[in-house]
């Protein structure tokens, strides 16, 4: 039987510009086809080429005599002129919420220049360093890049004195002491007392502050059984005030009558203003004796 041989098929001609044909274009919106193993390659690459940088620049810093210590600020130096050059260096420094003269002090406590490296900008360490600013509280950096800082802050307001184990301490708006301020400059400040007394004293102040009358004649405030207060008025009158939830209804009727009645300059030792329906009097000894108002 005849051998057939295997016929072998010519290659189709092929155009001579095909091999010069640029690829197809890919159609707007569609991804590019790159796939995990590409992408990890590339990873791997610039990885290996940063360890051999690395080690390069070490090897030099030894070979001219350098510690690594000195070769760790000169590198830093390097990256600020790298930075600098990329247009990522602090450029402006923003401070938002501060007044002047505490702005100043939070500005040079922040330890931030302008052409630093924004790498070297650190929000924490900016933060904890200006809360040593006794006069600075609510302190929050924000690193806007390329070239921003922003520190967000407040300023602490002294606003009463509160006994602690028998010391006085200044408080600020939120109930934190002052850890560097003397309680004797502060003497016409209301006073505090009670347990939790600081912390729930700013809302005591900040809702009696609506009543200037009111505010501008506390003597004291004491802090009873961690749910209401009792507060004693310049002239002497003590006065029971409702639990928290009931404070602000209290005031404005106490506001009330002493605008009408001159309530806290009648003869009394203590108004009881825990009905909110009746608030009942107790003279001074000898006074006149009065039912309730």
């Amino acid at each position: 039987m005849a051998k057939v041989k295997p016929r072998i098929k010519a290659a189709p001609a092929r155009d001579e510009d095909e091999d010069e044909a640029p690829p197809p274009a890919l159609r707007p919106g569609r991804p590019m086809p790159y796939s995990g193993a590409w992408l990890r390659e590339k990873i791997a690459t610039y990885a290996f080429g940063t360890i051999v940088c690395g080690a390069a620049m070490i090897t030099a810093a030894a070979w001219m005599g350098g510690s690594l210590g000195s070769f760790g600020k000169r590198m830093d130096a390097g990256m600020g002129v790298i930075m600098h050059a990329a247009g990522l260096s602090v450029d402006k420094i923003q401070i938002v919420g501060l007044e002047p003269l505490v702005e100043q002090r939070a500005r040079e406590a922040a330890g931030i220049q302008v052409g630093t490296s924004m790498l070297s900008a650190d929000p924490y360490l900016i933060k904890k360093r200006i809360e040593k600013v006794d006069a600075v509280g609510g302190v929050s950096v924000h690193r806007l890049w390329p070239d921003q800082i922003t520190i967000i802050a407040e300023t602490r307001q002294p606003v009463a004195l509160w006994q602690d184990q028998g010391d006085w301490r200044v408080i600020d708006q939120h109930g934190k002491t002052f850890a560097r301020v003397d309680p004797d400059d502060y003497l016409h400040l209301p006073r505090i007392t009670g347990r939790d007394g600081a912390q729930a004293a700013a809302g005591l102040l900040a809702t009696i502050a609506e009543y200037p009358d009111l505010r501008g004649r506390i003597d004291t405030a004491q802090r009873v059984g961690g749910r209401r207060w009792d507060v004693k008025f310049k002239g002497g009158v003590e006065v029971a005030l409702p639990e928290d939830a009931h404070l602000k209804d209290a005031l404005t009727s106490l506001n009330l009558l002493e605008d009408r009645n001159r309530l806290l300059e009648l003869p009394l030792t203590r108004i009881d203003a825990r009905d909110p329906d009746r608030f009942a009097l107790r003279p001074t000894p000898g006074a006149p004796s009065s039912r309730g108002a």
